[in-house]
């Protein structure tokens, strides 16, 4: 499988995706490891305040909505990097990558 469609593959399939593409595919490129860090930091932040929202006392309208936008346009703008071999870095969570897996990356 190509470099792109192992991007593509980790965006879609999520945290799932990203992992068994940053650590179970060998031979991946720098840019590939780092697409696979942002999505599984994409997906994990999107399920941890999704679970947030969901015990909080109050109900917020279209919050939930709104934050479901946020993450298919960050998926979006992934694929659409990953196709173009473009910078990887997605804004805020190219960063959180870097801090969580900059090591694995960098490999």
């Amino acid at each position: 499988m190509n470099e792109k469609g192992k991007c593509i593959l980790a965006y879609i399939f999520g945290w799932i995706g990203g992992l068994i593409v940053l650590f179970a595919l060998k031979d991946n490129e720098r840019n590939t490891k780092f697409h696979a860090a942002q999505a599984i930091v994409l997906s994990a932040g999107y399920f941890i305040l999704r679970m947030a929202y969901s015990f909080l006392p109050i109900v917020i309208p279209f919050f939930g909505t709104a934050l479901w936008g946020l993450y298919i346009v960050g998926i979006i703008m992934g694929i659409v990097k990953a196709n173009n071999e473009e910078n990887p870095e997605l804004p805020v969570i190219g960063g959180l990558a870097k801090s969580i897996f900059g090591k694995k990356i960098d490999e």
